[in-house]
């Protein structure tokens, strides 16, 4: 029973230790694809020249990408207005050294040949039919304007493609308009007379010959595939006449041409009745301007009509009075509501009456009935007749691009889409027109269109964006559409900073005023002074960028958007809602330049953006400035002696551009000037280029091993520079230092706050590498370029010691500075802790819970031996070396029959030698237990349960100690194995016979004597 409580006690605590087990594996679980802790980059600037407009463009959580490493860097660009002036640049620069490219054209299509110029073509005519077998096409440059002159701009060559053959034909861009137009004749046996068919029209650029004149013969010949597609036409047998009706009352309707008519040119008007109609006569009134007649009035069946026609001349109109009798009736067979040609009514448009310009002429017409009083208002109508010299085919708005990005929102300033709308005629002349325009836009919450319909634009309180959004123009009876996309942020910002935790640099001491304190204006002449009396510790900055998505709406109404790019690309407007950004709490943290967050004292703020426009915040970000010390581990660098550049095109976007630029770090030449790119390592895993901080707070300084190997090159800013006098075939190491600035070197604040080492040239093999030195203090052939924070530090350099300024010698000073900061650096300067991997981590965590489970196990054991030491035997003697306990378990049922047994042995004892009762039964060992005398003896307890427990079946346990084996008598064959306990103590044997009135240990001893004997 004891081994089944203890196995169920250590039961109890297993599925505690699998899942102690399980927590463990699963801590221990490392990601091998964990990027690093802060990506490095180069930090060139990459800027594009001569491009209009233009962002910043990352995917999310991308940033830098991760081909960028300490000595390369990778930037997307998006160009939204295309370039048709001059190709914009792209350029490189890391000071002194710079490179720039061209950006290659746009390709819209993989196996296209890519152009410098954005072409929209437009094409007029959807259908032609054989007697106006031309196709007209308009092309027109987008972007921005270009400068004026015959040869500056290409020419257009037009393909159309038909299983009869094909035919191509050319026009040059007008420079007043960056437009032309293509008007190609279909030969005759292209058009089947009774099936439609369809010609492919394609177009190609091509630049235009010097001087004046028509295009060269470069793009007669077969296209292929480099063409760009523009449509299809359709040619049909005949074109339906183009007309409109309107009625002039409830039985008479008015039919017109609904066309531009020229000056001398003759049409007709048709009036059609319904077959209900019972009047028998009907007048109608016409009035004209002047240079528009009414010739001639022809029924169309005359044998039901008669016409009569009447003219009348007044000063500013002429009237024409026609009346018209019923001759006959209408034949049965005709239906009620059926509308039938009743009159025709010739008109004649004199000779320049239009001046050139297209005019409108209203004509007037007016219906009378016998009885009806004359010049009846409700029966007039006025139809306009649009009288032009010229063949007026299309209107046209031309748009500088067909996408707009919505900035207004975070910038308050509108964007604005300029407007033209020309005229194509006859022939393939542009007009471009200018007034009595109108204009409306489909969607206002997308769109807006401006007054004059010069402009389309957004200001700022447009809600969404949307694709293919509609504004439609017209000019007198010629309308035309205008589509455009327009993509809008999606809202909050996106606040991206390289760090959120700032916290202060150890050892890292600058001039300043009191942490928190904004620095008051001095004069030049108490600057100095006042920053060698007040030095504080510099706290961490970090670079902050500012990030939205951009996306059109479905113009249904749903919910699905397309995003400029794709769904994981963010552009980078920090250019735009700098100015309006700042730290809530300007005495924490402020922005420096609107890209750099600068701690200033401990506390809780946020950066946040507000809207130009209303008072709400467009995104905000949490930041946190600490009093914690961090230390600066190492300083990464890297030399640049050169810069290179490529640029590649994208594919998600026609002007997507990525530019990769790297460090040419090859062996340097005598003279040459090496720059070097420094990143801060923190001891809280974060990264930093040296250009966040002011250089007036950095230290720097640069050592070689040869005397007079380095000199120091022209300052710059954060940026440090040498001049290599000269190098080895295998390279020439450099060893890097940052120091506090040189106001605040003193005491503890000469050690260098960190360091770095890096070789001009290829370094040798690790056998073969000479050993550099700890510190450039200690290297005494050394020589050593500083710059300190305020441009102050001096030194010599090589054997010469005449050159001063920013060189000093490190072995000089290196003794007294160190012995003087010892002391102080121990006390301030505390190692950096290393970084645990997560295999560490992992191991630490199942280490620890395997000790845990361990101790849960001991005190499980403790628990146990407390809650069973009372049931264990006493040693049956002193000797070590004696057999161990045997456990016996006696079944008894008789109760009355040892309770017999026992009277009769006590009654031949004399009372005072009364032993300890035994029981025995059913042929089993008569057994005596003994305890310590702290304890209770089992016997007596027994005993009394079984008195109170009457004739119930028990089932006891008693712990015998076997007696020395010299000492046992034989026992008989066939008799029950019997084992006595010889009390080994007086003293327990008192304690145990104590109450049954045994007080002499020696009648105890003989009573047991006598059982033995007995047995």
């Amino acid at each position: 029973m004891a081994g089944r409580e203890a196995a169920a006690s250590r039961g109890a605590c297993g599925p505690w230790l699998c899942l102690l087990v399980a927590l463990a594996l699963d801590v221990l679980r490392v990601d091998c694809d964990q990027d690093p802790l802060d990506p490095v980059y180069l930090p060139a600037a990459l800027e594009l020249l001569d491009a209009p407009e233009h962002f910043r463009v990352q995917q999310v959580g991308r940033y830098p990408p991760a081909n960028s490493s300490l000595g390369s860097r990778s930037e997307t660009f998006l160009l939204l207005q295309p370039w048709p002036r001059a190709q914009p640049l792209l350029r490189a620069s890391y000071p002194p050294f710079a490179t720039q490219q061209v950006v290659p054209p746009r390709v819209t299509e993989p196996h296209q040949r890519p152009v410098p110029w954005d072409v929209r073509a437009v094409s007029v005519e959807v259908a032609v039919t054989p007697a106006e077998p031309h196709a007209r096409v308009l092309f027109h440059l987008k972007g921005q304007d270009w400068p004026p002159g015959p040869g500056s701009l290409p020419c257009a060559w037009l393909h159309a493609t038909h299983r009869a053959g094909t035919v191509h034909r050319a026009c040059r861009f007008q420079p007043s308009l960056g437009a032309c137009v293509v008007e190609l004749e279909f030969p005759a046996h292209w058009f089947s007379p009774g099936s439609i068919t369809r010609a492919e029209l394609a177009y190609m650029l091509e630049p235009a010959a010097e001087g004046p004149g028509d295009c060269g013969p470069g793009g007669e010949q077969d296209p292929g595939e480099q063409a760009l597609p523009v449509g299809s036409v359709e040619l049909r047998p005949a074109d339906p006449p183009q007309y409109q009706e309107v009625p002039l009352d409830e039985a008479v309707t008015l039919r017109v041409p609904d066309v531009p008519v020229r000056p001398g040119q003759l049409f007709s008007a048709t009036l059609l009745l319904r077959h209900n109609f019972t009047a028998s006569v009907l007048t109608l009134r016409i009035k004209v301007k002047k240079g528009l007649h009414v010739t001639a009035a022809r029924p169309a069946q005359p044998t039901l009509w008669t016409a009569k026609l009447d003219r009348f001349k007044g000063s500013k109109h002429h009237t024409t009075l026609i009346t018209c009798h019923r001759a006959g009736a209408t034949g049965p067979d005709s239906s009620p509501l059926e509308l039938s040609e009743f009159l025709w009514v010739d008109f004649l448009v004199d000779n320049g009456t239009s001046g050139g310009v297209a005019v409108t002429r209203p004509v007037t017409w007016q219906l009378e009935y016998p009885g009806q009083a004359p010049e009846a208002e409700k029966d007039k109508m006025v139809w306009e007749i649009l009288v032009s010299e010229r063949d007026i085919r299309a209107l046209v708005p031309l748009a500088k691009a067909e996408e707009l990005v919505n900035t207004a929102p975070l910038t308050g300033v509108p964007r604005r889409v300029p407007v033209r709308l020309v005229t194509v005629d006859s022939g393939g002349a542009l007009v471009e027109v200018t007034e009595h325009i109108g204009c409306e836009s489909a969607n206002a919450q997308v769109l807006q269109v401006s007054e004059a319909c010069d402009a389309v634009f957004v200001a700022g309180k447009e809600s969404r964006g949307a694709r293919g959004v509609r504004v439609d123009f017209w000019w007198r009876r010629l309308r035309a559409s205008l589509r455009l996309t327009v993509w809008a942020p999606l809202l909050p910002l996106r606040i991206e900073l390289t760090d959120t935790t700032l916290e202060q640099v150890r050892g890292w001491r600058v001039p300043g005023p009191a942490e928190g304190a904004p620095e008051p204006e001095a004069a030049a002449a108490q600057e100095a002074e006042r920053r060698s009396r007040s030095c504080r510790l510099q706290y961490q900055r970090a670079h902050v960028r500012f990030l939205v998505p951009f996306a059109a709406h479905p113009l249904d109404g749903g919910r699905r958007l397309t995003h400029l790019l794709g769904p994981d690309w963010l552009l980078d407007v920090s250019h735009l809602v700098a100015p309006h950004a700042r730290v809530q709490d300007p005495r924490i943290a402020s922005l420096e330049g609107g890209g750099v967050l600068v701690g200033r004292e401990p506390g809780v703020t946020s950066i946040e953006v507000r809207s130009p426009l209303s008072d709400s915040i467009l995104g905000e970000q949490a930041l946190a400035v600490t009093d914690d010390k961090v230390s600066v581990l190492e300083l990464r660098v890297q030399p640049v002696m050169g810069i290179s550049l490529a640029l590649s095109r994208g594919t998600a976007h026609p002007g997507e551009v990525t530019a990769t630029c790297w460090a040419q770090s090859a062996l340097p030449a005598p003279k040459q000037e090496v720059a070097l790119s420094l990143w801060l390592s923190f001891s809280d895993h974060t990264l930093a280029p040296a250009e966040l901080y002011d250089h007036r707070d950095l230290g720097l300084s640069v050592s070689a091993e040869e005397p007079g190997a380095v000199l120091p090159a022209e300052e710059r800013g954060a940026q440090l520079g040498v001049v290599v006098s000269g190098a080895g075939p295998e390279g020439l190491p450099l060893h890097v230092s940052l120091h506090p600035p040189e106001p605040c070197r003193r005491g503890r604040h000469r050690v260098p706050l960190a360091s770095g080492t890096t070789w001009l040239g290829l370094p040798p093999a690790p056998t073969l590498a000479p050993a550099l030195p700890s510190s450039p203090a200690r290297s005494s052939p050394a020589t050593e370029a500083s710059m300190g924070g305020e441009g102050q530090a001096a030194g010599s350099v090589g054997e010469s010691g005449s050159v001063r300024g920013k060189f000093e010698r490190a072995e000089e000073e290196a003794g007294k500075e160190e012995a003087e900061a010892r002391e102080e650096e121990e006390e301030e300067m505390v190692p950096a802790p290393q970084r645990v991997t997560d295999l560490e981590l992992g191991m630490y965590a199942l280490l620890g819970i395997f000790c845990l489970a361990i101790l849960i196990f001991l005190v499980n054991g403790v628990v146990f031996v407390l809650r069973y030491q009372r049931k264990e035997p006493p040693d049956s003697a002193t000797d070590p070396a004696s057999p161990q306990p045997h456990n016996w378990v006696w079944l008894g049922t008789d109760q009355e029959e040892l309770s017999r047994q026992l009277d009769q042995q006590s009654p031949g004892l004399p009372k005072g030698e009364r032993g300890c009762p035994c029981e025995s039964g059913g042929g089993e060992a008569t057994t005596v237990a003994t305890a310590p005398a702290g304890g209770t003896t089992s016997s007596s307890s027994t005993l009394a349960r079984k008195e109170a427990g009457g004739r119930r079946k028990r089932v006891e346990f008693v712990t015998f100690a076997p007696a020395p084996p010299a000492q046992l008598p034989e026992e008989p064959v066939g008799a029950p194995a019997v084992q006595s306990i010889l009390v080994a103590g007086e003293e327990d044997i008192r304690w145990v016979c104590e109450d049954m009135g045994l007080k002499d240990p020696e009648e105890l001893r003989s009573y047991m004597e006598r059982i033995r004997g007995s047995s």
